[in-house]
């Protein structure tokens, strides 16, 4: 008989929690909960946009340095096979021996006074060199190039694409030495510049 009183009173205190439990939340939570998840979820969604934005700047960083590091190869090329033929008679040159003396001559003469020397101390030594805007060359000098702007590979591009020009200094920053800056210009006035010294 106790241990059916016992039953009955814990039976009844059962419901009476079950049903204080089932409260359930209120308005004001169910708000909060989706101020909260909304702010989140935009966040989220902007870092996604910064994160691509990102991803594309660093891919056409990735594009104009390879772009420059291909033209500066291709000088370096130029510029050793143009040595190996002046060290020969002229008279014995061959028409492509010709070919390379006149791409040479399209691609790595210094043809306009780019290089500019400043002396900041009055003793008559040039103590700062810096490139001058106008460039000696454009993508569309030398054998078979192609005007600007062209794309990743180098081929004429329709819109956009990239800009690639190049100085050269005779003789700078020593004797018997060209100084060469390749850019290349995307964009909104994003650049990407390579520098090198070849001998002569």
């Amino acid at each position: 008989m106790n241990s059916e009183k016992q039953m009955t009173t814990d039976n009844h205190q059962m419901k009476s929690w079950g049903k204080h439990c089932q409260s359930g939340f209120s308005m004001v939570e169910v708000l909060v909960a989706i101020l909260l998840l909304t702010v989140g979820l935009l966040a989220l969604a902007k870092m996604q946009t910064q994160a691509v934005a990102s991803n594309n700047y660093g891919n056409q960083l990735t594009e104009a340095t390879f772009l420059a590091q291909d033209k500066l190869e291709e000088l370096r090329l130029l510029n050793e096979c143009y040595l190996a033929v002046i060290a020969k008679p002229e008279l014995s040159w061959t028409a492509e021996d010709q070919a390379v003396v006149n791409n040479y001559n399209s691609q790595l003469s210094d043809s306009v006074a780019n290089w500019n020397e400043v002396h900041t101390d009055g003793d008559g030594i040039p103590d700062v060199f810096s490139w001058a805007a106008a460039p000696d060359h454009t993508n569309a000098d030398g054998l078979g190039a192609v005007a600007n702007p062209i794309d990743v590979t180098g081929a004429a591009a329709s819109a956009g694409g990239y800009t690639r020009i190049w100085y050269v200094a005779d003789n700078k920053p020593l004797t018997k030495a060209k100084n060469l800056r390749v850019r290349i210009t995307w964009g909104n006035g994003r650049e990407v510049t390579v520098d090198t010294v070849l001998s002569q």
